[in-house]
């Protein structure tokens, strides 16, 4: 965009975003850059995201405009204490991802994380705005055989958390609750630190679904939420846990986010960004027409999607004020995104 509407912060100034290596968040990293911010990236490792300094990002790294600091503990209290010094905004974007039985080795960090997070943002002046991501999973169940009902702005899937709390011995069941109910225990953190903290800054939530569309490295192609992916391999082990949800392009979410950040009148705001309601039948047709000589598993017997509905229109409103889109990314052209790159092989 060659102009950019009246924003919280200014242009120039340093952006803190949390797990830049990440699929999404590697994406939110160029959207800044690229609109004039500086970008601080925490990862785990930094020599092992060293991709992010180079390829599209290796002029920003070499004039100063991106940096990146490790912080191997998310959860760890004082964690963010030196990469929020001098930051004007803060985008909280790295999870747990590990799928294991015990809660605590998920929910406890990742409720932790918010927490040493907005602390260290309390103990900066220069905060001016903090953003979290949550998931779509943190509102609602997505139950594919019941009906979903309404979600508003005090929707939660608090059954999940019931799973996953449920009494030792930790078994399957607990392993397969603990990343939706880290979610919901995350982002209900979010809430709950800026009722009691009453912070200076403004804290605004993005809640997308299942993400399509451009890696940036290899490591998002191997990704176990590369959905695309899976159905590019026929993995059926993991497409059959999951026949319908809603997919957004991840440029389309990592804009929102961009915005949730810049947009003056965005505060207090829980944002599901959603995208596409969509089942693996659509995933397949549209992957055969791109690749027409590829042979893919064969379509499910009676598809159908997702019963529920959600308010996606403050997200929308948003991608059309500083994207000028018109709507989400088609699937076609998110998919298309997907698998025409140099780290996928047919």
């Amino acid at each position: 965009m060659s102009s950019l509407p009246t924003t919280t912060i200014h242009r120039g100034s340093w952006v803190l975003v949390t797990g830049a290596n990440g699929f999404l968040a590697s994406h939110v990293v160029f959207e800044f850059l690229s609109r004039g911010f500086r970008v601080r990236g925490t990862v785990r490792d930094v020599e092992q995201s060293s991709w992010l300094l180079e390829g599209r990002f290796k002029t920003y790294a070499e004039t100063g405009y991106l940096d990146l600091v490790s912080v191997p503990d998310l959860g760890a209290d004082g964690a963010y204490d030196a990469a929020v010094k001098g930051v004007a905004a803060i985008l909280h974007i790295a999870y747990i991802s590990r799928i294991v039985p015990d809660p605590n080795d998920v929910i406890t960090p990742s409720v932790a994380g918010v927490q040493s997070i907005m602390n260290s943002a309390m103990r900066e002046d220069s905060v001016k705005e903090v953003v979290f991501t949550s998931s779509a999973i943190a509102a609602c169940p997505l139950s594919q055989e019941a009906d979903n009902g309404t979600v508003g702005r005090h929707s939660w899937n608090d059954a999940v958390l019931k799973v996953a709390w449920a009494p030792p011995p930790y078994g399957l069941s607990h392993a397969m609750a603990n990343y939706p109910a880290s979610k919901v225990a995350a982002e209900k953190e979010v809430w709950k630190q800026v009722e009691e903290q009453n912070p200076r800054f403004t804290v605004n939530v993005v809640a997308p679904a299942g993400l399509t569309g451009e890696p940036l490295n290899k490591k998002h192609i191997d990704g176990q939420a590369n959905w695309v992916v899976h159905a590019f391999r026929g993995n059926k082990t993991v497409m059959d846990a999951l026949p319908s949800t809603f997919y957004a392009d991840v440029k389309d979410v990592a804009l929102i986010h961009v915005a949730a950040i810049l947009d003056p009148k965005v505060k207090n705001a829980r944002l599901q960004s959603w995208g596409h309601s969509a089942h693996w039948n659509e995933f397949l047709a549209i992957l055969r027409e791109l690749r027409p000589q590829k042979k893919f598993i064969d379509d499910y017997p009676n598809p159908y999607h997702l019963k529920v509905a959600v308010d996606q229109s403050d997200s929308l409103a948003l991608l059309s004020k500083w994207a000028g889109r018109d709507g989400w990314t088609s699937l076609k052209e998110s998919i298309a995104a997907n698998i025409n790159n140099p780290y996928l092989e047919d």
